[in-house]
């Protein structure tokens, strides 16, 4: 199997019992370069990082963009160039990532410094015109959890999490 969805698998480990208020971690690696990657299972883990990544950020369980070398532009830059593509191949991950972005811009921060973004104002004017603003509904979707975890191949944990099919 395939290195980038291994390493992913392995972050994930938890988070169908505490969803984004777990602090998953993620060993380290490029994984927006896989954004675009031919092979979708590669795509979905690689993207799964990034919605994790903002889950916990949103959650304040962790921090995963707060040092200098933390890669947010990248990630962010990756999901301007495929936000459409991702959009279609995986709509939960789509929402959650602009509903935590527009959440952690507009209530963390003012509340808490740790949370405000630190991107270059051009890309974030690029990101906010090109996917925030026209997705600004995605806010008011709240598609439940298990829709997500299912979406990132994890088995639910909690009964109410199974879906009915």
């Amino acid at each position: 199997m395939n290195e980038i969805i291994e390493k992913v698998k392995r972050g994930l480990k938890g988070i169908e019992i505490g969803y984004f208020d777990t602090g998953q971690s993620f060993e380290e690696a490029a994984y927006y370069n896989y954004f675009s990657d031919p092979d979708k299972e590669t795509r979905r883990y690689a993207i799964a990082v990034f919605t994790v990544y903002l889950g916990n950020w949103y959650s304040l369980c962790s921090f995963p963009f707060i040092n200098a070398k933390s890669d947010l532009e990248e990630f962010v830059k990756a999901f301007i160039e495929n936000h459409q593509q991702i959009e279609k191949d995986f709509p939960i991950m789509h929402e959650y990532i602009i509903s935590f972005l527009i959440k952690i811009k507009e209530e963390n921060s003012e509340k808490y410094t740790y949370s405000t973004f630190e991107i270059a104002n051009e890309l974030h004017e690029l990101l906010e015109r090109e996917v925030l603003i026209p997705k600004q509904s995605y806010v008011n979707k709240r598609t439940p959890i298990k829709y997500f975890l299912r979406e990132i191949r994890v088995n639910p944990f909690f009964k109410t999490d199974f879906l009915e099919e």
